[in-house]
């Protein structure tokens, strides 16, 4: 027994020993030892060679990525670090790579030294989750182990690979050694020690540099319970166009809510805390049809009464928020409870990731039930100090209005005919910026506009909410699915009308307000592709194999014509080298060789418009008893005899009579 595989074996095995504890799943590592100790039987090993080595890496590469798309290990949220079910599906790769190379017949007696390398990898993309205790402990052991094999692994390859009569070594030299060893092994206990101290600050630095367009979305677009004015913005700076929602329905979304707002502080607005679970109803309300087959429960809040319903499948890329229309009263999601706020905001800290969110309201609203004077107070609430300026300002645009929507409509059009819409303020020092907005009406984006509309309503005793969501109007030409970017975040007002319920209050010129306008042709393509295979996953998900199917028909249509064009094109480039081989050949060859398969090809083709045509194997004085022709048959005769005639002007005379019949012969044929 080879004393290196042994310690390849325990190197393998302490990779799925933490894999397996980390994970806290075991039939993977069980499998991946079980396998490394069956490679010890040298019938089972295979001389794999270098396209082999190739096909086999890019098999195990797609096998482990979709199983990741398919079927992600699920960690806790206490758990996850940076990409972790990547991680660990990267982890299961390498892991098999490494089985890979035990397995091959080339690595006798001795493993490669990549071996213990890929083991580092994997023990990096396990270490990938954030562990507390005991098992935080067993795993700085399992890697000490590791570092303490590896380099036994390391020692016995080089003693195997240099057979030299051994040399005697003064202990110095292993002094240095073990010194050296322990220095390595306390640097790299510090830097673990380091890195688990700073975790939390390190992957706040990693979000920033490495991911700036998933770090912190959520705040910075006004979803938590803090919006500071300008929050909006930052979105539009590095990804606007990154896709945040995808909605599935015959109507266009418009505005989905994603936070309610209702006190402003210091050019801050707050929601307020406080969440309702929303009921659970075993059946949807008469009237509802939809084709909504995934796992998951019905979500009721407050009335929900009607014969027409309208639905919006959503998919979104934010966790825990679901966004809705105003005076959603119904929702189908796959979790344990959704919440709503004081302000009908939904919510879900159980809402599965990766799945969507089904929302139905009626097309034709129902009255809304009395607001409760208490809560409409809250909604009239001023900052400690406004301006006399701003108090005037809001007196002369409300001077001849009676009823509330004529107020509403009022500072709509105050906004959008005197001011303009411009991405980003410049506030000067000192100046409160709302006030300054207000009063010297700089150009300014929505943030303010809502805002402004909101102190202004107010001040005229209308109760209104400070509203941020995302407005979907764009749609995607080939599956047809509504699509939020970062760009389509917006804010605005919602204000309560004693006849009409809650309404809209849109102030944002329309320069600022988020359009139609969709990407190019081809980008919407690919969206639409990368759409297709989330939805795939889902339904594989869910064992739903003919949704999944009829999902993925685009998808393996394109794989088949991409595999059927790779074939073509090798067989091209092969048959395309092999001419030019043939030619490069035929030009080495003496300039009578030359000549002389010209005048073959020739003769071939004359013969061939009589259907007379040599077969594949059949030699020339062969073929040449087949032609009824004396003078055709005996000119491939004389043609076979002078291939080998040695260089003289006897066969120089012999190519010039064969040339002269062939020309003779193209007379006779093109005369009849």
């Amino acid at each position: 027994m080879n004393a290196q595989r042994t310690i390849a074996f325990i190197l393998i095995s302490l990779e799925s020993a933490a894999f397996g504890v980390l994970s806290e799943t075991f039939f993977f590592s069980f499998s991946i030892v079980l396998l490394s100790a069956l490679s010890y039987m040298p019938i089972l090993r295979h001389p794999f060679s270098s396209r082999q080595v190739f096909w086999t890496t890019s098999i195990l590469a797609i096998i482990f990525m979709v199983k990741y798309m398919i079927s992600q290990h699920e960690f806790g949220l206490d758990q996850l670090a940076i990409r972790t079910p990547l991680a660990y599906a990267a982890a299961q790769f390498v892991m098999a790579v490494q089985l890979r190379q035990l397995f091959d017949k080339h690595f006798v007696p001795f493993l490669p030294n990549s071996f213990p390398l890929f083991g580092i990898v994997a023990f990096i993309l396990i270490g990938d989750i954030l562990v507390y205790g005991s098992r935080h402990l067993l795993y700085q052991v399992l890697v000490f182990s590791f570092v303490l094999f590896s380099g036994v692994f390391y020692q016995l390859g080089h003693s195997v690979r240099n057979q030299k009569k051994k040399e005697k070594h003064p202990w110095g030299i292993y002094f240095v050694r073990a010194n050296f060893f322990v220095v390595i092994w306390l640097l790299a206990w510090l830097t673990a020690t380091g890195l688990y101290r700073y975790e939390r600050e390190l992957d706040q630095l990693y979000y920033r540099i490495i991911e700036p367009r998933t770090s912190g979305i959520a705040s910075r677009a006004g979803f938590s319970t803090i919006s500071k004015l300008g929050s909006l913005t930052k979105q539009f700076d590095t990804s606007a166009n990154q896709i945040k929602l995808r909605v599935k329905s015959t109507d266009e979304p418009g505005y989905l809510r994603g936070r309610a707002f209702v006190q402003f502080l210091n050019s801050e607005w707050h929601s307020e805390i406080g969440n309702h679970n929303a009921a659970i109803v075993a059946l949807p309300p008469a009237g509802v049809k939809t084709d909504v087959l995934q796992d998951g429960d019905w979500f009721q809040i407050g009335e929900a009464k009607s014969s027409d319903w309208i639905e919006f499948e959503i998919w979104s890329e934010t966790s825990g928020h679901i966004f809705a229309p105003l005076n959603t009263p119904l929702v189908h999601a796959v979790a344990d409870s959704v919440q709503y706020d004081s302000q009908d905001i939904l919510t879900s800290r159980s809402l599965k990731f990766g799945y969507p969110y089904a929302i139905f309201f009626p097309r034709k609203l129902i009255p809304r039930r009395p607001e409760p004077e208490q809560a409409l107070q809250r909604l009239l609430q001023l900052p400690d100090t406004i301006s006399p300026e701003v108090k005037q300002l809001a007196k002369r645009i409300f001077a001849d209005c009676k009823t509330t929507a004529e107020k509403i409509n009022r500072v709509q059009e105050y906004f959008q005919d005197h001011y303009q819409y411009e991405l980003g303020i410049t506030v000067p020092a000192g100046e409160d910026p709302l006030t300054y907005f207000l009063l010297k009406k700089p150009n300014a984006h929505c943030e303010y506009f809502a805002s402004g509309t909101a102190l202004l309503l107010r001040l005229a005793e209308v109760p209104c909410r400070y509203v941020t969501g995302y407005v979907v109007r764009e749609r995607n030409d080939y599956d047809q699915y509504w699509i939020a970017r970062n760009r389509h975040a917006h804010a605005w007002v919602e204000a309560w009308d004693e006849q009409q319920g809650w309404v809209t209050v849109e102030s944002t010129p329309p320069a600022g307000q988020p359009d139609k306008r969709a990407p190019g042709s081809f980008r919407q393509y690919w969206e639409s592709f990368i759409s297709q295979f989330s939805r795939i996953k889902t339904a594989l998900q869910q064992g739903q194999w003919i949704l999944a199917l009829s999902e993925a028909q685009l998808p393996l249509a394109l794989i088949v014509c991409g595999v059927l064009l790779w074939f073509g094109l090798s067989w091209g480039i092969r048959h395309y080298r092999k001419r030019i081989q043939e030619r490069a050949t035929l030009r080495q060859r003496p300039a009578y060789v030359q000549e002389l398969h010209t005048l073959l090809a020739q003769m071939d083709r004359l013969l061939g418009k009589q259907n007379l045509v040599r077969k594949p194997g059949e030699t020339l004085m062969q073929f040449s008893r087949r032609i009824e022709s004396q003078s055709m048959s005996e000119w491939y005769q004389t043609y076979a005899g002078s291939r080998f005639m040695p260089e003289s002007m006897a066969r120089q005379e012999l190519i010039v009579q064969l040339k002269q019949q062939l020309q003779e012969f193209a007379k006779r044929t093109s005369a009849r």
